[in-house]
């Protein structure tokens, strides 16, 4: 792995907790993902992570990537995080609104759920890094 792939990624993984665990993710967005919806905070959720994600991927973008129009791949990564954050996060919000088992931490099934959930997006910012690269 390049310098320049390692400080991608560190950037997309920042730009992923920034989303999910500060400010930026809003206590009723919390809460639309927890109980299901409604699914326009859960798609204000995804639009957070797309700006991050977006300026992650433009700053590196502009770093210098030869043969690439940055507004071409910035665009594409936004698209594909929107729609896989949104789709990750929906499934999820719709495990949660089926048994209360995955609204309690003292539950081994909330761990996993929020394990996959996060593997889930982990990968889609390897994907992203990949498409970039």
């Amino acid at each position: 792995m390049t310098a320049t792939a390692a400080w991608l990624l560190a950037g997309l993984f920042l730009a992923h907790f920034l989303g999910d665990f500060t400010p930026l993710a809003t206590d009723r967005m919390q809460v639309a993902k927890a109980n299901g919806g409604p699914l326009s905070l859960i798609a204000g959720h995804a639009a957070v992570h797309t700006v991050l994600v977006a300026l992650a991927i433009g700053i590196a973008v502009g770093l210098g990537f030869p043969g690439q129009s940055a507004w071409t791949v910035v665009a594409a990564a936004a698209a594909i995080e929107f729609v896989t954050h949104f789709a990750i996060d929906a499934l999820r919000a719709q495990l949660s609104r089926r048994s209360l088992h995955y609204h309690d931490p003292g539950e081994r099934r909330f761990w996993v759920a929020l394990g996959l959930d996060q593997l889930a997006h982990g990968l889609v910012l390897v994907g992203l890094a990949a498409l970039v690269l």
